[in-house]
């Protein structure tokens, strides 16, 4: 049989020396894991390290963790009782193995904590060894993991390595660090779905901006491919022609980014000459497919790659705008003539006065369809707060008006380069009122640029400034009639918007339909009464001008415009004079107050229940105290819009109650005002918008004496609003008037309760 010698010598001598004299120098050297590179997740996946990586298990409730390696040190001297103690073969087993387990044991244990220490210490050595053997060996073990928790980790430690390049000019890792993030920016970009925009993992973002902040506090030399792909927006933008969308996300960090390096100039540049190679390339104009019909099949596409080129240039438009906020004059001289190509090409730049206006527009106009105001998507420095917002506007209008003297400076190499030729208009009403207002504002803005003379100076348009200036006023005059001509034209063309007019006639309707509503508790809508001596008072509609602008399609509307005027017509024609009506019928008038109030209605009333008490604006104090009355069920509150009517009861039968009568418009006066078809058949109510600009009706626009003017685009159009109602009063009637005495409203001598007579049989 074989004789197992020296286990006991050999095996406890290594375990002792492992956990005696390596374990305790090489968990020093663990904790300083990650400090030479200033690190604070490359300790983490030095955990995740086997035999580092640790084991879970439960106890009493409790979750415990504890190293591989750890828990082998432990099960090693646990061995250790099988050589101590003598325990006897279970079920009386006499053979080789059984009588020497004890030894055996210990041997593997010690064997396999042997194997668990060099592969340990490996690991240690490795993570405390040179920049470039870590870096590719996290870069190795990163592209193996799958989609897990622990490989955000790796991605970080892989960041905080480029950190460490950076900050100590190591450039034997910059090709291995080049290398990994074109292919990882690359991948990201190739698996995404191309319906949507990119959105790339946060701690990518995170990796650029530090690192943009980074570069400008170094003084680097010897990294400077990493350099330029960082800053120039090469990683986030992408290297091919890949032509994903740029997410909204992705555009905020880059602004972020450039925040942070436009104190620089070379920075800068770089990003320049990288943003026209991407609008070149990965944002191309994409040529239409046409079929057999000669319609194109790719519209949507051509359609949507021309809203990434407008949003790309955008934000373009904004950085000139930060430049020239950060007075970074030289850099906007060398961007006005970076160029690929030859003769030159200014792909970033506008390429017309065309491009100039609706770029200023685009941002001058706060009203344009936006998610996030321009002030918040491209926020300058120091420029954060409300009261300074509008200066964001400002600073990127007057770039804008930078660039339109730079057209003037510019060379034609072909016959079709138009630069300083008056814009295209745009075609609506509207839009045409917005570049109204934008000129204005140009030649505001247009103006603080020409007087900045360090400006034009470092940016060599002095001399086009002084040559030019009057161009720049008559430009801007021509521009300004021009717009006005056209506004006039369309205005007086536009045709009137069916939808808009009948908008106005069913919110006429619901408005005076409404207003007569309000009263049929105390108006009989029975003419119960024709005779020639009843009491009438009339109400009649309206005919005014209201702007044309209200009733076209391409044109600003009024506030209200289709019920405004008849709000009007109700509170001053129904609303008035219905109440008026019973203080005209009135054949009894008495002055009471609080005190005597009750006593005069029981004096009039008596025990009557055929009467009525109308109500005109009765305030909370006269209405509680008829409230705990009987005579509350008599009753009937109503308003009237005469502010000067408060606190007035009239009392009367309910059968003297007056009537209205809705009287129809004879044939000549519905077609003399193109009244057509009556709104409200019941009401005998006609509505009409009638355009008196066109020759056919100038005879009604001669009715109202408009006196031409060129410089007037406030057109008219005739708003009719008509009907005529007529509140009737029987001649044998008795209304008493009770006005009560308020401490705001002078009422007169108030009335002896002893003066009060009863209603009239």
């Amino acid at each position: 049989m074989i004789e197992i010698e020296n286990i006991i010598e050999i095996c406890v001598a290594i375990d002792i020396a492992i956990i005696g004299i390596a374990y305790p120098i090489i968990v020093d050297k663990i904790s300083n894991i990650g400090e030479k590179f200033s690190s604070e997740y490359i300790s983490t996946i030095f955990d995740d390290e086997f035999p580092q990586k640790p084991v879970y298990f439960r106890l009493k409730g409790k979750q415990f963790k504890i190293s591989i390696f750890k828990l082998m040190l432990y099960v090693t001297i646990l061995t250790f009782f099988l050589l101590i103690f003598n325990f006897r073969p279970l079920f009386e087993w006499n053979n080789w193995f059984i009588n020497n387990s004890a030894k055996i044991i210990v041997l593997i244990s010690s064997v396999f904590l042997g194997i668990f220490f060099f592969t340990w210490l490996n690991k240690v050595v490795l993570y405390n060894s040179k920049a470039s053997s870590l870096l590719n060996y996290i870069i190795s073990k990163y592209n193996k993991l799958g989609n897990t928790d622990i490989k955000s980790f790796y991605l970080k430690s892989i960041n905080e390595l480029t950190y460490y390049a950076i900050d100590k000019q190591d450039e034997h890792l910059q090709k291995t660090l080049l290398e990994f993030y074109y292919h990882e920016f690359s991948s990201i970009r190739k698996n995404h779905d191309r319906s949507i925009p990119l959105v790339y993992p946060i701690e990518l973002y995170y990796f650029v901006n530090k690192l943009n902040k980074q570069l400008m506090l170094t003084q680097n030399q010897k990294l400077e491919a990493i350099e330029h792909d960082a800053i120039s927006g090469k990683w986030l933008l992408g290297q091919d022609s890949e032509g994903l969308y740029i997410s909204d996300v992705t555009y905020n960090w880059l602004w972020n980014n450039l925040n942070i390096i436009c104190e620089n100039d070379k920075f800068i540049r770089l990003y320049w000459a990288n943003s026209n190679q991407y609008i070149e390339n990965a944002l191309k104009n994409i040529s239409a497919i046409y079929d057999e019909n000669f319609d194109i099949l790719n519209k949507e596409e051509i359609t949507e790659r021309i809203k990434e080129r407008q949003k790309f240039l955008e934000f373009n438009y904004a950085v000139g705008g930060l430049l020239l906020y950060r007075e970074k004059y030289k850099t906007i001289k060398y961007i006005f003539e970076y160029s690929q190509s030859s003769p030159p090409k200014y792909v970033l730049l506008p390429q017309s006065m065309t491009d100039i206006f609706k770029w200023f527009e685009n941002f001058r106009n706060e009203f344009t369809n936006r998610k996030i105001p321009i002030d918040i998507t491209y926020y300058f420095p120091e420029l954060d707060n409300l009261g300074n917002r509008r200066q964001v506007i400002y600073w990127i209008c007057r770039y804008i008006t930078l660039l339109f003297i730079r057209q003037y400076s510019l060379t034609k190499y072909f016959v079709n380069q138009q630069f300083t030729t008056q814009p295209d208009l745009p075609i609506t009403i509207n839009e045409l009122s917005n570049w109204l207002d934008t000129t204005l504002y140009f030649e505001k803005c247009l103006n603080d640029t020409r007087e900045n003379k360090t400006l034009l100076s470092e940016t060599k348009l002095n001399n086009i400034v002084t040559e030019k200036s009057q161009e720049f006023n008559d430009f801007i005059a021509s521009l300004k009639t021009r717009i006005k001509d056209n506004i006039g034209n369309k205005k007086l063309t536009a045709p009137l918007s069916p939808t808009k007019i009948e908008d106005f006639k069913s919110g006429s309707n619901k408005i005076i339909s409404g207003a007569f509503e309000i009263y049929n508790d105390v108006v009989l809508h029975t003419d119960q009464n024709n005779h020639p001596d009843t009491l009438n008072i009339y109400m009649h509609g309206g005919i005014i001008l209201m702007p044309k602008s209200s009733f076209t399609d391409d044109d600003v509307p009024s506030m209200d415009y289709d019920t405004i005027y008849a709000g009007i017509i109700a509170q001053n024609s129904i609303k008035a004079t219905i109440p008026k009506s019973f203080s005209i019928a009135k054949t009894e008038r008495y002055v009471l107050n609080r005190d005597n109030i009750i006593s005069a209605l029981q004096i009039i009333i008596g025990n009557r229940t055929d009467v009525i008490i109308v109500a005109v604006n009765l305030r909370n104090e006269y209405r509680e105290i008829i409230e705990a009355t009987s005579f509350y069920s008599y009753l009937k509150k109503i308003i009237s819009s005469d502010n000067s009517v408060q606190n007035e009861l009239y009392v009367l039968k309910k059968d003297e109650l007056p009537t209205i009568s809705h009287l129809e418009f004879d044939q000549s006066t519905i077609i003399d005002f193109k009244l057509g078809e009556p709104i409200n058949a019941d009401l005998k109510i006609y509505a009409s918008i009638i355009d008196i600009n066109l020759l056919e009706n100038q005879n009604l626009k001669n009715h109202w004496n408009i006196v031409e003017d060129a410089e007037n685009l406030d057109l008219k159009v005739q708003a009719s609003i008509c009907f005529t109602s007529v509140i009737k009063w029987n001649k044998e009637r008795d209304v008493i008037q009770i006005n009560l005495i308020s401490q705001f409203q002078e009422q007169g001598i108030t009335t002896s309760i002893n003066n009060v007579r009863k209603l009239k049989e």
